[in-house]
């Protein structure tokens, strides 16, 4: 039986090597450029790549094999073949001379595959657990993350490899987020990070495609450990030398920078939350600017749980406090417009009945907001609780919110 396809691809994965042509060699390994009725009839694949596919005839083997089994229905051998096809990959990057650079898209092709495998075999899992209860959630993607454990650790220690070391802590940091295991990626992160430190190194200096992903990642962790400047440095990087035409990838970014940007005092354009499909901050940023609490808590119930699953949830309710100051700045402009002497010192009782009417608030919890805000530095006052007045500052009594504690 012919084997055309098959033996063209061995020819030019061979070429592709030999001239080291990392692109052209990732794309052939794209499952929409593979011959999936032949390669699910062929018997003689490991004779065929040997014959044809050159010195590194292995790696690409162990790949068609994976594609074999995905066709012939067998998940976990797909799994295991892309994965042992991985080893080799990284191996024979480990191995080769200099940098290595060409062999890294490559790299991200084999991962980005086994990734999808592995969360396709769990996702089919699922289905088993009401038989096998004791089955464990994730097994499969926790068993490609031991994997990338040990490609980490090696690639470490190999100072040019910088390319595919940063790729490799990617992996890492995306599979620790979906198994919700944020507290991993500290150590990943302080190890890359002190590495380039001592060398001297960039991730700027890396190819866009893997900084990007790095940047995103990183500022996403920032995000869960509330280092809000640190998030908005590397989420703005990432989103700035994203591809306008990755428009999927722009958004995800966003999901993150927005909240971000909200909590230091900058609001997106309605342009920009149109283009990306991201109507659901609309409201939020309407009860910012307006200072209406009744619309920011309406929102906040509603996206509770998709914030939650995020990891957002706490960062979007801090943004309430921006909502409490600019009402009460609207409150304080309101007053004191109506006052002759231009006071600077207020009266609790308007206070006490817009923030009953906004939050349902009593005259003590009306305090009791006041005092956090002057305490978190969004008001410049203090309060007379003995006059029932609230004292604001003649100068700056309402710093922005970058100013904030």
């Amino acid at each position: 039986m012919s084997n055309t396809a098959l033996v063209g691809i061995c020819g030019n994965f061979r070429r592709y090597i030999e001239r080291q042509e990392g692109v052209p060699l990732a794309q052939l390994f794209e499952g929409s450029r593979l011959p999936l009725r032949e390669l699910g009839r062929c018997e003689q694949l490991e004779e065929l790549t040997w014959k044809h596919a050159g010195e590194a005839h292995e790696v690409l083997s162990l790949y068609l094999l994976g594609v074999q089994a995905h066709v012939r229905s067998e998940s976990v051998r797909h799994l295991e073949l892309v994965c042992t096809c991985l080893q080799s990959w990284v191996q024979r990057y480990v191995e080769a001379e200099g940098s290595g650079l060409w062999m890294v898209p490559l790299l991200l092709q084999l991962t980005a595959v086994a990734r999808k495998v592995a969360n396709q075999v769990d996702q089919a899992k699922k289905s088993e657990r009401a038989e096998r209860p004791h089955q464990e959630n994730n097994a499969y993607l926790k068993q490609l993350v031991a994997l990338y454990r040990k490609f980490f650790n090696t690639l470490n220690k190999e100072r040019a490899k910088r390319a595919g070391h940063v790729w490799i802590c990617c992996e890492l940091l995306r599979a620790y987020f979906k198994l919700q295991q944020v507290s991993q990626c500290s150590f990943t992160l302080t190890t890359v990070s002190q590495s380039m430190q001592k060398d001297g190194f960039s991730p700027t200096d890396l190819p866009k495609a893997i900084c990007v992903t790095f940047y995103f990642f990183w500022g996403k962790y920032l995000v869960f450990e509330h280092n809000l400047q640190g998030a908005d440095e590397k989420l703005t990087w990432a989103f700035n030398n994203c591809p306008e035409k990755a428009i999927a990838n722009r958004r995800r970014i966003l999901l993150y920078l927005v909240p971000c940007k909200l909590r230091l005092g900058v609001l997106p354009t309605q342009e920009l939350l149109h283009k990306y499909d991201l109507d659901v901050f609309v409201d939020v940023v309407k009860a910012i600017k307006e200072g209406n609490v009744q619309l920011f808590n309406s929102k906040m119930q509603e996206l509770s749980a998709d914030l939650i699953k995020m990891g957002t949830y706490l960062l979007m309710m801090r943004l309430k406090f921006m909502v409490l100051r600019n009402l009460t700045k609207g409150i304080f402009l309101e007053v004191q417009g109506r006052l002759a002497d231009k006071s600077d010192k207020l009266d609790f009782t308007p206070f006490e009945h817009v923030f009953g009417w906004q939050d349902g608030c009593d005259a003590d919890e009306t305090a009791a907001c006041l005092a956090t805000l002057i305490y978190n530095g969004a008001i410049k006052g203090y309060l007379s609780h003995d006059r029932r007045k609230v004292v604001f500052a003649k100068d700056g009594a309402f710093p922005p919110p970058s100013k904030w504690r």
